[in-house]
């Protein structure tokens, strides 16, 4: 028989199958998931592997395109994966929207989960051995076009720019590492759009908890880091029984203005006894400087009490106080602008015509800025006294009218007395010093953007989930699972790709659309892929086989 020589655009494709392969993903899925006996082509996990593959390779979710994704790489999908029963009747629609039906089912998403969480942590150490582990947790509303149904997952609830869109909340937690401070995602809980994110932290960390048991390395001893609304003091108990640590800020319900100020101006004479550097050029640039205290922590549940000793960690961030001195001088210019255009008279303006007026509409101004005692404004009023004469019956008069000077002035001491307080935050943890030092605090924090990466790539990015179109609830929650498996896999693609960068101390070049000399030692997952796109490779197909060239 002669041989035949045939060329497929590869891609991405047999790099992310590799990695899926690895981790046993499709195996995972397989050892938990029974198919019914009338289930007709390969396994689930085969045809979720694949999926995932599409999923980032085309960064989308829909089940539409899948199956014509199929037919075309058909042959080399049965190359790649050695199913050589493999169909695209396999990713039909309605066999993909099957598989979310199984995914949804937590009796079966779960025990996969687990496994494949402990095959990534086997496979790979994703964190610095020897290091408190970190856990980042927060939540994020996704928006769909559902119906809105009585208790159904899609519900209006509070959103900055989607208020009118249905949505359900996605709880995330995951994993930091020190080598490219990459969050990987452990796990995720889909709830109802209306559910506060304080009532989140506690089911998070247990399903954490769950996902990671038999793994002694993170049984206990773990830093959960959350942000203000996870400072509630039953989550902070929680963590505390667990025999874990917490990181959060506390907000001024938890710790008042009042209390802040007081313990601030308390260390202001001892010059703040901590500091926190960045290596800049070569020079030591202070990024942030302050102090910590001990606070006893008493609380009771179910009857018992308990109690344990809390370190208050107080931060001044040098980039944050400028940021903040910056608007509130901006404030203090516009409000000064905005009472001085009360005296200027314009086509279709209301002229106001008396003193205790204009006290009014300064007053809503000042308040309105929260710069009340900061300016003194004071109003002149000038008495105008105009001699008309008499005109048909109206005899010669004296008319009065007022006209209005205002003046404002700054009142310095209070800017200053401001601005003395501005950049702090302070931030609660029971871990002890040796454990998270005031330097590693500050550090820990401003990672927290690690997190929000990985809902800007379930948003958008690589796994993208919005909008969504699907209308059933438990669709809705297994793709929600499939979506975050598909980040699990970026985020051990860029770990491995951060790691040998760094070990060869070299940089990947040609990955920054524009600048081809700009390099990067810790590539996103989008980036990497990128770099793939166009590769093609060619077979030979004799004997009903196929032979890679």
């Amino acid at each position: 028989m002669a041989k035949e020589l045939i060329s497929y655009q590869a891609g991405d494709i047999p790099l992310l199958y590799s990695m899926v392969k690895k981790l046993g993903i499709g195996a995972s899925v397989n050892d938990t998931l029974k198919v019914h006996g009338n289930w007709v082509g390969i396994l689930p996990g085969e045809i979720l592997e694949m999926w995932i593959c599409y999923i980032l390779s085309h960064c989308d979710h829909r089940l539409s395109g899948v199956e014509e994704w199929a037919k075309e790489h058909l042959d080399f999908l049965r190359a790649l994966s050695g199913c050589s029963e493999l169909s695209a009747r396999d990713f039909a629609d309605d066999k993909l929207g099957l598989l979310l039906d199984y995914f949804s089912d937590d009796e079966i998403w779960r025990p996969a989960e687990t496994a494949i969480n402990r095959n990534m942590l086997r496979v790979y150490r994703l964190d610095t051995e020897g290091s408190l582990s970190t856990f980042r947790l927060d939540a994020a509303p996704m928006q769909g076009y559902g119906k809105v149904l009585q208790g159904g997952l899609l519900q209006h609830g509070y959103h900055k720019h989607h208020a009118d869109l249905p949505q359900f909340k996605l709880k995330l937690c995951t994993l930091d590492n020190e080598i490219n401070n990459f969050a990987y995602p452990i796990c995720h809980l889909t709830v109802n759009g209306k559910i506060a994110d304080d009532e989140l932290y506690i089911p998070i960390i247990k399903k954490s908890k769950e996902v990671l048991s038999g793994i002694a390395d993170y049984s206990n001893g773990n830093l959960y880091v959350g942000d203000s609304k996870f400072g509630a003091l039953s989550s902070r108990l929680f963590v505390h029984e667990n025999k874990d640590y917490y990181l959060m800020p506390l907000s001024k319900i938890q710790l008042s203005e009042e209390k802040r100020v007081s313990l601030i101006d308390s260390y202001n004479d001892k010059k703040h006894n901590q500091k926190v550097f960045r290596k800049e050029k070569g020079k030591d640039v202070l990024i942030a400087e302050g102090f910590d205290i001990e606070e006893l922590i008493k609380a009771e549940k179910d009857g018992q009490q308990y109690e344990w000793k809390e370190r208050r960690v107080f931060v001044c961030s040098q980039s944050y106080a400028k940021s903040q001195q910056s608007a509130l001088e901006r404030k203090l210019s516009a409000t000064e602008k905005s009472i001085s255009e009360l005296t200027v008279r314009r086509q279709g303006k209301a002229v106001i015509k008396t003193k205790d007026a204009y006290k009014q509409a300064i007053n809503e101004i000042l308040e309105a800025s929260n710069v009340t005692n900061l300016l003194k404004v004071e109003i002149e009023e000038t008495i105008i006294k105009t001699e008309k004469r008499a005109y048909g019956n109206r005899p010669k008069r004296i008319e009065t009218s007022s006209d209005f000077q205002i003046s404002i002035q700054r009142n310095e001491t209070e800017i200053e007395n401001r601005k003395k307080y501005m950049g702090w935050q302070v931030y609660a943890t029971n871990a002890p010093k040796k454990l998270l030092s005031f330097e590693k605090c500050v550090w820990k924090y401003r990672h927290q953007s690690n997190i929000e990466s990985r809902f800007d790539d379930i948003r958008n990015k690589m796994a993208a989930l919005l909008p969504v179109f699907l209308q059933k609830d438990n669709r809705i929650m297994g793709l929600v699972n499939i979506l975050l498996l598909a980040l699990k896999i970026c985020s051990v693609l860029e770990y491995k790709a951060a790691e040998s960068l760094q070990n060869q101390k070299k940089k990947l070049y040609g990955v920054y659309e524009g600048n081809p000399k700009r390099g990067t030692d810790r590539p996103s997952a989008k980036r990497i892929l990128t770099a793939f796109k166009g590769i093609s490779f060619s077979v030979i197909f004799e004997n009903n086989r196929f032979q890679f060239v």
